[in-house]
């Protein structure tokens, strides 16, 4: 399956996986297997744009205050062919020093 992850800085990081055909989004199952094959279907957030069993396009949420400022732009990516399992997170952490003490220095 294509799965495209669409980057939003926010307050936590969202973790997909996938199970045969159920992709689980943070800790909510989607059975893409109710959609026919060959066919398409429209949902409604987490996904972006027309979901099929072979492609989707996830809103993918990570915690700003843990991430470097820069992020990567080609959304190669955010692309991954994946059979099974967790989808990788494309995103550039802070040194986990720097991370928390900036955590700290929030509370």
């Amino acid at each position: 399956m294509k799965i495209i992850l669409s980057p939003v800085a926010s307050d936590h990081t969202t973790n997909v996986s996938l199970a045969g055909m159920i992709l689980t989004i943070d800790e909510q199952d989607y059975d893409l297997s109710v959609i026919p094959e060959g066919g398409q279907a429209e949902a409604d957030l987490p996904f972006i744009g027309i979901v099929t069993r072979d492609e989707v396009t996830i809103q993918y949420h990570y915690d700003s205050s843990l991430a470097e400022p820069s992020q990567p732009t080609d959304w190669a990516d955010y692309t991954f062919e994946l059979e099974e399992g967790e989808v990788p997170c494309p995103i550039n952490w802070k040194p986990i020093e720097e991370a928390v003490i900036h955590d700290i220095q929030e509370h």
